[in-house]
Order: structure tokens, then sequence, then C-alpha cells
């Protein structure tokens, strides 16, 4: 029978020094139980049972005053220890209110890995392990966290960065030294103030990397707190919001895939932090695509990796995932927009015209409400159109369109209002060709006009017994592209063509259920180029809040 009580553990720090840079500045060892010797091969050479209590551990790194590690009681009432064979079983270890910290500082070093000195070489195992079987079998039914206080702190930020996990409980189920064994984990505690974590899934202890499949839910985080590393990073102060996170990590054979979804809720970025790793990204864009009309962003962010590279980092991939999909959107505004309506739409950035023509064609009516429809969603996002306008292509159509007003003039003897277009010419009409000798002869003189007509040679003779054919309208239609080539437009006629076309997309973005007229701008028009058809040009912007 053996019986041990409030055994101070400090004098056994020597025993810690050639493994770890840690202090053993207090802890006290309690059992009570049984050892038996020399009890046979099936049984054991040496067995104990019993339970133990590991009470009031505490352990910090030199200098530092805060518990590196640590806990109340490490208990259990029930422990198998046995030697020839070997096997370590616990059914029921409690481990209650343990504190510990993970502090990466300024050299981006983490202390769990600064503490550990080069390993010393193992003692001779009690027994050679049969083929196949553990050296020394290792069995915790059920360990169960009671009251746990975590704090993670990075030093390596510009602004350094703290929080804490309190409150932490829970349970790990079916810890093994087995080469396939999985425990399952259920834990869960507080963050700061009012934040949550869960943890769960299932884990192979003493192989991780052989696999993993875990799930670390965050709610309620106060962003704020995340400064430091948006600063860093992405070069902005956060004024405020919320942070939940749906982390999924799987581990297979050190290869690593996860699925992240990152919801924020009512995010406000304040003002610039420099910071040479910072992505300069639109922030503020960004945020207005991805935040709906109720202030939340909820964005899924897969990653993987191999846990075997020497610079692999969980939240390097993390962040690296997040830099492309912020890039991808600031980059294609619309098309991020046009997925909000399950990517049906396309080209949502340009809206088509005929040439000379203001007027928004049907198909392009149907993209604009589409686009209104996405915009509702998207309550910080605001339009700048810009209309433009084709120097050759408009031009053309505009001067034409001038000289059929002259002969519709002619024809009725009063001129039509400018948004009246007379329609089309006949050329055939005798009295037509007549029009356009007298404009012709008025603009360029008697003899130009005989040698235009004198030029236009009759069409080759066909076959005997058959009559020539000749086109009614070819004189006609001659003078009308020689007059149309010369027609003057005045300078402020594609520019006013532009900003009709313009208004014409504000005009259908805001009526029949459209978004409201002050978050739609317009912009100088401008020339566009000469591919056909024509387009005005859609921009994103944001709406600025009030100060």
């Amino acid at each position: 029978e053996v019986r041990v009580a409030d055994l101070a553990l400090p004098p056994l720090q020597p025993y810690l020094d050639p493994v770890v840079r840690l202090n053993l500045d207090s802890g006290t060892f309690s059992t009570k139980g049984r050892l038996r010797y020399a009890q046979g091969a099936e049984k054991g050479e040496l067995v104990y049972d019993g339970g133990f209590d590991l009470a009031r551990l505490v352990l910090t790194e030199p200098g530092v005053k805060e518990p590196f590690l640590g806990w109340q009681h490490l208990e259990t009432a029930r422990l198998t220890l046995r030697l020839r064979p070997n096997l370590l079983e616990i059914a029921d270890l409690k481990l209650k209110k343990p504190v510990g910290r993970v502090i990466i500082a300024k050299d981006r070093s983490i202390n769990l890995v600064k503490v550990l000195k080069t390993p010393v070489k193992a003692a001779p195992a009690a027994g050679p392990a049969k083929s196949g079987q553990e050296a020394f079998p290792v069995r915790i039914k059920k360990l169960q966290f009671q009251d746990g206080n975590m704090t993670f702190a990075d030093l390596s930020l510009f602004i350094p960065f703290t929080t804490k996990i309190h409150r932490l409980d829970g349970v790990v189920i079916g810890t093994s030294s087995a080469r396939d064994a999985r425990a399952q984990i259920d834990l869960g505690g507080q963050v700061d103030d009012y934040g949550t974590a869960r943890i769960g899934g299932e884990i192979n202890v003493f192989d991780p990397r052989g696999f993993t499949d875990v799930e670390m839910r965050f709610k309620n985080l106060e962003m704020a707190n995340l400064t430091p590393y948006s600063g860093k990073f992405a070069g902005r102060r956060i004024d405020s919001g919320k942070l939940s996170l749906d982390l999924q990590y799987k581990i297979d054979n050190s290869r690593l895939l996860g699925e992240n979804q990152i919801v924020v809720d009512r995010l406000k970025l304040g003002d610039r932090v420099e910071s040479p790793e910072a992505v300069n990204l639109p922030l503020d864009l960004a945020v207005a695509l991805l935040e709906d009309r109720n202030g939340v962003i909820d964005i899924g962010l897969p990653v993987k990796g191999d846990l075997n590279n020497p610079e692999f980092s969980v939240g390097h991939l993390v962040w690296k995932a997040f830099v492309n999909l912020i890039t991808k959107i600031v980059t294609s505004p619309f098309r991020a927009l046009g997925a909000l309506l399950g990517g049906e739409a396309e080209n949502l950035d340009t809206v088509a015209f005929e040439p000379g023509s203001s007027e928004v064609p049907p198909p392009e009516a149907e993209k604009l409400h589409q686009l209104a429809q996405a915009m509702q969603k998207r309550p910080q996002l605001k339009l700048v159109v810009q209309g433009r306008f084709s120097p050759q292509q408009d031009g053309e159509a505009l001067q034409n369109l001038a000289l059929r007003r002259a002969l519709a003039v002619l024809a009725g003897g009063k001129e039509h209002p400018p948004e009246e277009d007379p329609g089309p010419v006949d050329f055939s009409d005798p009295a037509t060709q007549g029009r356009l000798e007298k404009i012709f002869k008025e603009r360029f003189g008697g003899p130009a006009l005989k040698e235009l007509t004198a030029g236009l040679q009759p069409p080759a003779q066909k076959a005997p017994g058959q009559e020539a054919a000749r086109d009614p309208g070819l004189v006609s239609k001659a003078l009308f592209a020689r007059l149309a080539a010369a027609e003057t437009l005045p300078a402020t006629a594609l520019p006013a063509l532009a900003v009709a076309r313009a208004e014409a997309i504000v005009a259908r973005l805001t009526t029949d259920g459209g978004i409201a007229a002050a978050r739609v701008t317009t912009k100088s028009p401008e020339p566009a180029g000469e591919e056909a058809p024509v387009t005005s040009k859609l921009t994103l912007d944001i709406v600025q809040k009030p100060s």
C-alpha cells in the first residue's frame, strides 16, 4: 500500500533542466494506491493501481512572472501503470483550472518552441516490444478540462496584440498512443468579455500530423482587438466590428486541407497604419462589396498546405487566401457583384448603345435591372456613370441624322424636334434626288454636282434579250454619302450624346423599384475606342458615411 501526501516538486528542478528552459516554481504530488511486483508475465512484472493528484503546479520562463503552464489540480482516482508488458491507463483524468501562455516574440519565435532544449536520449525501455506492438502504450479514456485560462500574445506586430480564452471547459475522449487512434474533442470557452470559442472534432494526439479533423468556432469576437493584424497586413486600423470564425482543418499524412468560414458584423475601418508588409488594396470598396444590407460579411476561405514544408504556417495560408480573395474582388468588382445574382449577369460595367443613339437597348435595360437588384443587396456601394462616344461611329451616325433631318425639312416644310428621327430616306423617289441635288448645289456648287453625276457609269449591259438592271436610287445614294461625310457637327454634339446616354442609364437604374438616386452619380464624358458597339462605362465607389 502506497500513500504519498503533498510531496514538494521544486527539488525535482534538476531533472527538468536538461529538457526545458522552465522554472518549477511550485507544485505537489500526492498518490494513494497498491504496488505489486512479480505478478507474472500476463499481469505484468510490476503493477501500480491507484490515483494521483499533481496540484498547484506552476512553470515559468526565466525572468517572466506569469505562468507559462500551470494548473490547480491534475488528478485521477483510477490509474494503472504496468511494466512488462508496459501500459499506462487512466480512466478519468481531470485538469482543473489550467493556465497557459502562447507568446510570439518580436523576432517571431514562439515560446512553446523556445523553452525546449535539445532532447535527451530516451532511457532504455522496460522491455522489448513485440513486433507490431507499441513500446509503451498510453490510454486515457477521458481527459476533462475545468475552468481553464489561456493567453495568446503576438509581440512581433507593430501594435502588440493580446487576447484571452477563459472559462475553458470540456473533454477529450479516447486519447491513445495507438497508431490509428482518434481522440474526440469537445472544448468551449469565453474569449475576452463577450466572445465564445468552441473546439471539436477528432485528432491523433500522439501524431497530429498523421490525422487531424478539428473544427474551431469563434463567435462575437471584438474586431478592434485585431487592429495589430489589420494594421500590419492591411495598413488600416479597425475601429469596431464583431467577428465569428468557423475553422475546419483536416490533416492527413501531413497534408492540410482547411475550410474557413468568416463572418464579420458591422466592420468599421479606421485610420491608416504604416506597415511595409501591408498590401495596397482599396479595402473600403472591398468591404462595401462584401457587406450585405444588414452589415454582415460572410466569406469562405479554403486553405491547403504541406506541414512538412519548413515555411508552413496556418496563419500565413489563411492570410494569403484572404488577400487573394480581396484582390480578386477589387480587381473585378462587377464580377463579384454579379455573383450575388448567381453569376447570371455579365459585363455589368458597360452599357452598349447603337451608334448615334442615347436610347438604352432592351438587352442592356435588362442588365441594368439586374445591376440595380445586386446594388440593393450592397447598400454601401454607389455607381459612377460615364457616358462615352465614338468620334467615328457616333460621328457618322449623327452626320447621317442631320442630313436626313435637312431632307425632311425640304419635304415637309418644318423642322423635326431634336429627339425625333425622321426615318430612312427613299432613295428611289425622284423628288428625293431633286432635294439632294439642291442641297449639293448650295454646298458644293453646280460644277461639282455635274462632276459627281458624270462619274456614275451605267451598269454593264447584260446578254442580248435582257434589260440592264439599274438602281433607280444610284445617284441619290451617291449624293447622300458625299453630303453626309461633309456634314458639319457642332463641337458639343458628341459630348452631348454621351451625357444623354449617362442620363438614360441613371433613369433606368433609379426608376421602377431601382436604387436611390443619391447612389448614382455621373462624370464628364470621354471618347471611347472604335470597337463596336459603343459603350458607356460604370464604376463602383463607396457611399461616404457621415463622420
